[in-house]
């Protein structure tokens, strides 16, 4: 036993040195979180390990009890998600509209809830089902698991990413834009511009302060083309604001072009490639979407870009973060469909046999 909590030991150290490679050399990954999760179990296991081979009853116990505790960590966070998405959904609703775009919540939010309910009832009376309902409920089962763990680690990542605090020292700070309306930027494209207009504000006054001979200039990039039922681009309204904040026309950069996220990515950096060589970057952005725009900032082939959000009101930001964790699963769909048809080959090869001797049978 005690040569194998020294291998286990040992093992942890390798591991989590792997991650910090991993996290460190790039934080935009989801695969940072799928390995911390899996880390976190690696302790648990280490720490079980532990208990089993001490002969303190104290010891003994605290590690059961932290088994328990991750045992049921799943199912009972789950839970707790899932009511607290069912809660928010009709305030969503009241401010916003019901539309499928505002409705992620709630259906998360039963799927959360009633998934650890239907497993459990289908698996005590699987014997008494038809043998291809029985199948696909076993791998629903398995892909509903594969579900709560892709959001668990998408989460974690998530909360990764926002570990970071951008030094004060960029070059640039790429606003990302939002609906604009009429009377000009909406609450939301308001709150990432102030955000912006923060971090702008605290690098000049350190680097006035601390550094004048050495002060590095910021340049703003607000960025977002116009939509079909937008009456001017983003980038323009954003510019306008920063205008009236009291930025220099000379510290901004318009991106006027993009449509999307990627496209604001793409397009902001050429604007810095071709103003400087070996530049540092961050963007602004609503705080539920700050991961998934880092992810796409590494698609779009900007080094080691940081982000910073903008607060959200609560009922807003549950729904919002489920539809970036949905657009991020849809960025990755051929990986997923590949791992979700591995996970369910053996019942679709118990479906094959079953089927090809049911026909054999008939003949």
């Amino acid at each position: 036993m005690d040569q194998l909590l020294d291998f286990a030991g040992k093992a942890t150290i390798v591991y989590f040195g792997i991650f910090f490679i991993f996290y460190l050399s790039d934080k935009r990954r989801i695969f940072n979180g799928v390995l911390l999760t899996f880390g976190l179990f690696l302790i648990l296991g280490d720490l079980t390990i532990l208990a089993l081979n001490t002969q303190n009853s104290f010891w003994l116990l605290a590690g059961i009890g932290i088994f328990l505790f991750a045992l049921f960590l799943f199912p009972i966070g789950s839970l707790i998600l899932g009511a607290v998405l069912l809660m928010r959904s009709p305030q969503l609703w009241a401010k916003e509209g019901v539309s499928v775009q505002h409705s992620l919540s709630l259906i998360f939010g039963l799927a959360f809830l009633l998934g650890w309910f239907v497993i459990p009832m289908g698996l005590s009376h699987s014997q008494s089902l038809p043998w291809i309902l029985n199948l696909a409920f076993l791998a629903g089962a398995v892909l509903y698991l594969y579900l709560i763990f892709t959001f668990v680690c998408y989460l974690v990542s998530s909360w990764l990413f926002k570990l970071n605090r951008p030094r004060l020292n960029q070059d640039f700070l790429i606003i990302l834009g939002c609906k604009v309306t009429e009377q000009g930027l909406t609450p939301l494209l308001k709150q990432r511009c102030d955000r912006a207009l923060a971090f702008y504000r605290r690098q000049e006054a350190k680097k006035t302060r601390f550094f004048p001979g050495r002060k590095k200039e910021l340049i703003l990039i607000p960025s977002g083309g116009q939509g079909p039922d937008e009456p001017r681009a983003e980038a323009e309204v954003m510019k306008d604001y920063l205008l009236e904040q009291g930025v220099p026309e000379v510290r901004i950069r318009v991106e006027n072009q993009s449509v999307n996220t990627y496209e604001n990515m793409v397009f902001s950096k050429k604007i810095m490639d071709s103003m400087k060589k070996n530049y540092k970057c961050l963007f602004c952005t609503s705080d539920y979407h700050v991961f998934r725009a880092g992810l796409l900032s590494r698609k779009a082939g900007i080094r080691r870009c940081s982000g910073i959000g903008s607060r959200t009101v609560a009922y807003f930001s549950y729904n919002a973060f489920i539809r970036e964790y949905v657009a991020a699963m849809v960025m990755h769909k051929k990986f997923h469909l590949i791992v979700a048809v591995i996970l369910c080959l053996p019942w679709i090869f118990s479906a094959l046999v079953l089927l090809a001797a049911l026909i054999l049978r008939l003949l």
